[in-house]
C-alpha cells in the first residue's frame, strides 16, 4: 500500500452530499486505526507472520506463527530471531539480514524448524523488508506448512540473490531429513524407522561424536495382554510424549513396537547419554493410567557411544547392547563391548547351524553310568547330548543349549535325544548286565509343551523299550515358575511308568517343597557339593543331611561329579543310593560305552579292590583317615546344630518382640476402655446433640479398645507358635550334638585302639531329632 502525504487541506472532511457532518478524521486517528487493521489482520492470517524490528528482534509474533513453530508469543517477542533458531540456521540467517541491509531481494525459500516436542516441519519462507529513512527498520517474514512433497529449495549463502539448490539431507552440523507422511510415526508423533534409519547414515560432524541409545519397554506384552492394544497404545503415546522433554540435543525416535532410539551428535556423547538417561528415569516415576490402574513401567537401555568400526554399526551395537541388557535381568543400562556384537554373530549364526545338525543327524550321545552303591552294578546310565559341528569338533552341551532355549529348537532338540535314548534303552536292555534305566534331561521350554508327554509315549513305543527303563531328569530351577502346571506335566510322565529324577537338589529355593509336592524317585546331589567330601566341612555336613532328608521321605539319593576313591567311601558312609562320575566312568559314545560294560566287574570300584572280596592289595587308606572322615561328619553335624540353635534363639527373640507388642495393645486397650468410661459418664449427664456425640465417642474408643484386645491375643496366640518352634529347634539341635558327639567318641576310639570305628545303626537320623537306636558307645 503506497503512503500519500498529507497536507492541511486533505486532514478536513468534505461535506457530504446529505448534508450531514461527519466526525473529524485526524492523522493520529487513522494511523491507530491502522494499526487496529494489522492487529486483527496478524491475529486472524491462517499464515504465521513474524515481524522484526530493526536490531533482528521480535516485535511480533501472531498465533498462527504460536501453532506451527511451538513458542509462544510472550517467549518470542523481544528475543533476537537468531537466538530463536537453531545453530546451524544462524548461517542462513544472517545471509538473509545482510542481504536486507544491502537491499537485496530475498526470494522465497525452504527451512527446517524443529518444533517444541521434537517433531520437524519444512517451512516456505517469504521475508519483505521495512524500510525508513532509505534504512533498514525491520522485515516481516511469513511462513507457511510444505505440503505435497520432499523437494525444497534451500537458500545457497554463498550465491547470488537469485540462486536456489536442491535439497541435502542437512546441514554439516546438523543432519535433520525432511520428515514425510512415511517417516513419521502414526501413533506418537515421532520420527520412525525410515527417518532413523536416513539420520543414521548421515555423516558426523566433524569435531563431533555421535551417541546412540536403544530403550525399550520392559514386559511390555503383558500390558498389551492384561489391558489390550488400545490401552497399551496410549501408555506407549503418553511414554513417548514424557521421553521428549529428557532427549536434550538428541532427537528421539519411535523404532518398532515399545522400542525407541535416541540419536545425538555432540562434544561428549557419554555425558549426553547418561544425561538423557537420567531425564528418561525421571519420566518413568510416575506410573501410567491404564484404566482404574496405575501401571509402573521399567526400561533397558543399550548404549553406544564410539562408532565400533563405522557410523553404520551404531544402531546395531546399541541393540546387542539391549539384548543383553534384556538377558540380565531387565530394569537396567549396559554400554556397548565389542564381545557383544560377536556374541550376537555368533549366536545367530550357531542357532542356523543347529537347526541344521539337528535335521542333518550330527548330535550323538553319550552316556555316562550310574553305579548302585549297594552292589556297586550298573543300575543306569544318563544320556548326554554332544554336537558333532563340522569344521569345529565335537562340542559339549553347555555351547549350544542356551542358543537352543533363545531360539526354540530346544523342543525339537529334547525329542531327538528322547528318541534316540528310548532307542539305546531298547538295545542296553537286551544286554544281560546292561543297565535298568536310560535318563534324559527335559528342559523348561520342554515341560511347558502340551505335546511333550505324546512325544515321550511315542518315543517309548517306536523304540520297543519298556516305560520303567527311561528316567526323565528336571532340574530345580524348572519347578519354580508354575508348581501347578509343572506338576500336571510330572504327574502326567509319571502316568506313563516312567521314572522321574530331580538333578541339582540343593541349589533351588524350595527344595523340600519339590519332594512334597512332585513324584520324585530320586534326587542328585550337585557335583558342587560332592567336590567338596571330606575337605569342606559345610558341603560334608549338607551331603549326609541331603541323603537323610531324602531317605526320610522315601526318595532315593544320586550323588553326582564322584571323582576320587574318599569320595565314594565317605558316600557309602552316608548311605548313599547311587554314585555317578568320572571315577567310574567318563560319558562314552554307545559303541564305546557297550564295550566298557560288557567288560565292568563290581571289583573294579576301588572299594570292591581293596575289601575283602577285592582283586588285589591295592593301597587303601589308613584307619587314621577313616576316623578323620568321621571327624569331618561330626563337624558338619555340629555347624548343622549351631544352626539349629541360632534358629531358636531368633525364633524366641520374635516371642519376645511379640509379647511386648501384646503388653502394649493391652495398654491401649484399657487406655482406651478408661476413655469410654469418662465418655459414658459425660453423656449421662448432657442432652441434647451432645449426648449423641459422647456416646458415638464412647461406642468408638469401646471399639478400638475391643480391636487392640483381639491384636494382642492373635499376637500372644503367634508368640506361643514361635516358642513352640523354637523349642522343637532346640530339640533338634540337641539331637544333632548327641549325633556329634557319638561320632566324635567313635572317631577317637578308633584312634586308640587302633581299628576302624563301627558303623552306626541304621535308624539314627539327625534331622528330626530322634534318638540314636544303637548304643552310642562301640
Amino acid at each position: 500500500m503506497a503512503n500519500r502525504e498529507e497536507t492541511p487541506s486533505d486532514s478536513r472532511a468534505a461535506a457530504p452530499a446529505d448534508g450531514h457532518r461527519r466526525p473529524d478524521v485526524t492523522a493520529a486517528s487513522v494511523g491507530e486505526a491502522r494499526r487496529r487493521q494489522l492487529a486483527t489482520l496478524l491475529e486472524h492470517s491462517p499464515d504465521a507472520t513474524v515481524v522484526l524490528d530493526g536490531t533482528g528482534s521480535v516485535c511480533e509474533w501472531n498465533p498462527a506463527a504460536e501453532r506451527l513453530l511451538g513458542l509462544q508469543r510472550s517467549e518470542a517477542v523481544g528475543t533476537l530471531a537468531r537466538q530463536i533458531l537453531s545453530p546451524s540456521h544462524r548461517e542462513q540467517f544472517d545471509t538473509v539480514w545482510q542481504r536486507l541491509l544491502g537491499t537485496q531481494a530475498v526470494p522465497p525459500f525452504e527451512s527446517r524448524w524443529e518444533r517444541r516436542d521434537g517433531s520437524w516441519t519444512t517451512l516456505a519462507v517469504t521475508v519483505a523488508p521495512i524500510r525508513a529513512s532509505g534504512g533498514l527498520a525491520g522485515a516481516v517474514a511469513i511462513l507457511r506448512t510444505v505440503t505435497g512433497g520432499e523437494t525444497s529449495t534451500t537458500l545457497d549463502p554463498a550465491a547470488g540473490p537469485e540462486s536456489v539448490i536442491p535439497p541435502v539431507e542437512g546441514s554439516p552440523s546438523d543432519p535433520r531429513p525432511l520428515l514425510g507422511v512415511l517417516e513419521r510415526d502414526e501413533l506418537t508423533g515421532l520420527p520412525g524407522r525410515r527417518w532413523l534409519q536416513r539420520r543414521l547414515a548421515q555423516p558426523v560432524p566433524p569435531g563431533l561424536l555421535r551417541g546412540v541409545a536403544a530403550i525399550d519397554v520392559d514386559a511390555f506384552a503383558l500390558v498389551n495382554q492384561t489391558y489390550g492394544p488400545d490401552v497399551a497404545d496410549e501408555i506407549l503415546s503418553e511414554l513417548a510424549r514424557r521421553l521428549l522433554p529428557a532427549q536434550g540435543p538428541g532427537i528421539l525416535g519411535r523404532w518398532q513396537a515399545d522400542t525407541f532410539v535416541w540419536v545425538a551428535d555432540v562434544d561428549d556423547p557419554v555425558a549426553a547419554l547418561s544425561s538423557w538417561l537420567a531425564g528418561a528415569a525421571k519420566a518413568l516415576q510416575t506410573p501410567f493410567r491404564a484404566g482404574d490402574d496405575d501401571v509402573r513401567l521399567t526400561v533397558s537401555s543399550g548404549l553406544v557411544a564410539d562408532p565400533p568400526s563405522s557410523v553404520d554399526d551404531l544402531l546395531p551395537s546399541a541393540l546387542d547392547a539391549l539384548r543383553a541388557a534384556k538377558g540380565t535381568g531387565r530394569d537396567r543400562a549396559v554400554w556397548y563391548t565389542p564381545e557383544m556384537r560377536t556374541g550376537a554373530t555368533t549366536g545367530f549364526r550357531l542357532a542356523n547351524d543347529l537347526h541344521h545338525g539337528i535335521v542333518h543327524d550330527e548330535l550323538r550321545l553319550h552316556f555316562q553310568p550310574i553305579v548302585d552303591l549297594a552292589t556297586d552294578d550298573v543300575a543306569g546310565v544318563e544320556a548326554l547330548v554332544r554336537w558333532e559341528r563340522p569344521g569345529v569338533g565335537l562340542l559339549m552341551p553347555v555351547s549350544f543349549i542356551e542358543v537352543a532355549e533363545r531360539t526354540g529348537q530346544i523342543v525339537l532338540l529334547g525329542s531327538w535325544v528322547a528318541r534316540n535314548a528310548c532307542l539305546a534303552a531298547a538295545q542296553l536292555g537286551r544286554s544281560v548286565s546292561g543297565p535298568r534305566s536310560v535318563s534324559i534331561n527335559v528342559s523348561a521350554r520342554q515341560l511347558s509343551e502340551p505335546g511333550l508327554v505324546d512325544m515321550l509315549r511315542e518315543a517309548v513305543h517306536d523304540a520297543g523299550c519298556a516305560p520303567a527303563t527311561v528316567t526323565v531328569e528336571v532340574t530345580e530351577s524348572v519347578l519354580l515358575p508354575d508348581l501347578g502346571a509343572v506338576g500336571a506335566a510330572l504327574d502326567a510322565i509319571k502316568a506313563l511308568g516312567i521314572g522321574l529324577d530331580l538333578d541339582d537338589f540343593g541349589t533351588g529355593y524350595s527344595s523340600l517343597l519339590h519332594l512334597k509336592h512332585f513324584p520324585v524317585d530320586r534326587i542328585k546331589i550337585d557335583r558342587e557339593f560332592v567336590s567338596g567330601l571330606g575337605t569342606r566341612v559345610a558341603d560334608t555336613a549338607i551331603v549326609a543331611s541331603t541323603i537323610a532328608l531324602a531317605h526320610s521321605v522315601g526318595v532315593l539319593a544320586v550323588a553326582e561329579g564322584v571323582e576320587t576313591a574318599e569320595q565314594l567311601e565317605l558316600l557309602r558312609g552316608m548311605g548313599c543310593d547311587f554314585a555317578q562320575g568320572y571315577l567310574i566312568s567318563r560319558p562314552l559314545d554307545l559303541e564305546a560305552f557297550t564295550t566298557w560294560l560288557a567288560s565292568y566287574t563290581p571289583a573294579d570300584l576301588p572299594s570292591r579292590r581293596n575289601g575283602a572280596g577285592g582283586a588285589g592289595p591295592a593301597p587303601s587308606r589308613s584307619r587314621r583317615d577313616a576316623a578323620d572322615d568321621r571327624d569331618a561328619i561330626a563337624d558338619g553335624r555340629d555347624g548343622l546344630a549351631d544352626v539349629r540353635e541360632a534358629i531358636a534363639d531368633r525364633r524366641d527373640e520374635d516371642g519376645d518382640d511379640r509379647d511386648d507388642r501384646a503388653d502394649l495393645r493391652d495398654r491401649a486397650a484399657a487406655a482406651r476402655e478408661l476413655i469410654a468410661d469418662d465418655r459414658d459418664r459425660t453423656g449421662a449427664h448432657a442432652h441434647g446433640r451432645d449426648t449423641g456425640r459422647d456416646t458415638g465417642g464412647s461406642s468408638s474408643a469401646r471399639q478400638s479398645a475391643q480391636d487392640d484386645r483381639s491384636r494382642a491375643t492373635a499376637d500372644r496366640a503367634t508368640e506361643a507358635d514361635d516358642r513352640d518352634q523354637a523349642e522343637q529347634d532346640r530339640h533338634t539341635a540337641l539331637a544333632g550334638r548327641r549325633s556329634e558327639a557319638s561320632d566324635r567318641i567313635r572317631a577317637e576310639h578308633a584312634r586308640v585302639t587302633k581299628r576302624p570305628a563301627p558303623e552306626r545303626g541304621s535308624g539314627t537320623d539327625d534331622l528330626d531329632g530322634h534318638e540314636p537306636t544303637t548304643d552310642p558307645l562301640p
